[in-house]
């Protein structure tokens, strides 16, 4: 799969472009893993193996940029690193619930067979373990490079989004489908006893067992339209997603920013907001993302940060700020941060100040989108 996708994208690219950009690019890479940037780079020159060179390319840039950390707001802190609770956390607050019912029922499920088969079977652990692989190699090899992927990023110190975590989702959602769907159809036949009383005995245990099934299936039937109706509300603002535990979608920001919550995807509201409000005039507009504002607002734009002080004193009266920059400059700093007192938007805090609690910031007067908040100065 490899190797055809990443000939055809590399046809057009010049070899020497292609060995030098990666040159440069692997150029601070160390440490015990230094071994694959030479080799990367050997790669790279090669007619035959270049294909292969720029995914390992791929590959060594995240490993790269995991080794380096970032700056986050996370649980009402501005902190270098999330911590090993950084995922799990996450997956909490923004797995819609309906589908952690699913997943975490299915894992307690899985639990709950092993220890019955493990109080049941007799023979020794290995061969079970053996058995079981060879019985179910393909639920298996899921659950193992779920584990193995987990472990990994927990212990990573770039913790910057779930979306980190998405190679694994296919294999869970896979594998809570198939222990639901086992939940489900399973039903305990009674034996048959012999004789008119046995015989109407055996029919309520058979009832019973098919009413019980019925009320799973409504069950699953509930969370299925929760989860569908959730996503219609969220609908489109869907890389803000918080679930009801973090507050919804509104208020996922109280608890972390980054791509989770603001990954810049709110300019076009922005100039919706704009242009339904021309009486604002021009905007300071403080933003996070790869886009480019001055391209939807035009000369309305004027790119502000906190060190050039209240845009009032130039007669803009308007600012926006992505609420990524908002948390880093305004939130308590832990232990291992630090930040330049001329990046705190202090002159903003002393006229509009912090609301309580965790993660709250001054109380915006329009948001653009859910990610750019927006004041009257």
């Amino acid at each position: 799969m490899i190797y055809p996708l990443y000939f055809l994208f590399t046809l057009h690219y010049p070899i020497a472009k292609q060995a030098s950009d990666t040159a440069a690019l692997l150029a601070g890479f160390g440490g015990k893993l230094k071994f694959l940037a030479t080799l990367d780079m050997w790669m790279a020159k090669n007619p035959i193996l270049r294909p292969f060179a720029q995914y390992l390319l791929g590959l060594l840039m995240v490993i790269q940029r995991a080794a380096g950390g970032n700056t986050i707001y996370f649980l009402g802190e501005v902190r270098n690193a999330g911590g090993p609770l950084y995922f799990p956390i996450l997956f909490l607050l923004k797995e819609p619930i309906p589908t952690l019912i699913i997943v975490i029922g299915a894992l307690l499920l899985g639990v709950w067979r092993v220890i019955r088969n493990a109080i049941a079977r007799h023979d020794a652990a290995k061969e079970r373990v053996l058995n079981y692989i060879g019985a179910h190699f393909a639920e298996f090899a899921m659950a193992s490079f779920i584990v193995l992927y987990w472990g990994y990023s927990m212990k990573s110190t770039l913790n910057i989004g779930i979306r980190h975590l998405l190679p694994t989702f296919p294999f869970i959602y896979i594998l809570a489908a198939g222990a639901v769907k086992q939940w489900i159809t399973h039903i305990t036949m009674p034996n048959l006893s012999m004789g008119l009383e046995g015989i109407m005995d055996s029919a309520k245990k058979i009832a019973r067992s098919f009413v019980w099934r019925a009320v799973k299936y409504i069950f699953l039937i509930v969370l299925l339209f929760w989860l569908l109706l959730e996503t219609s509300f969220t609908a489109p603002h869907f890389l803000s997603y918080f679930n009801e535990f973090a507050g919804g979608t509104a208020g996922g920001y109280h608890y972390v920013t980054d791509s989770n919550y603001d990954w810049g995807q709110d300019l076009l509201a922005l100039k919706q907001w704009a242009d339904a409000h021309p009486e604002a005039g021009a905007i300071a507009v403080d933003y996070f993302g790869g886009g480019n504002p001055h391209y939807y607002l035009g000369d309305k734009e004027t790119d502000w940060q906190s060190s050039k002080g209240n845009p009032a004193a130039q007669g803009i009266h308007w600012i926006a700020i992505s609420i990524n920059q908002l948390e880093g400059a305004t939130q308590p700093l832990a232990p291992d941060a630090s930040r330049n007192p001329a990046d705190s938007y202090a002159w903003l805090t002393a006229l509009r100040p912090l609301a309580p609690g965790m993660g709250n910031v001054p109380s915006p007067d329009a948001r653009a989108g859910t990610s750019i908040f927006i004041y009257h100065l």
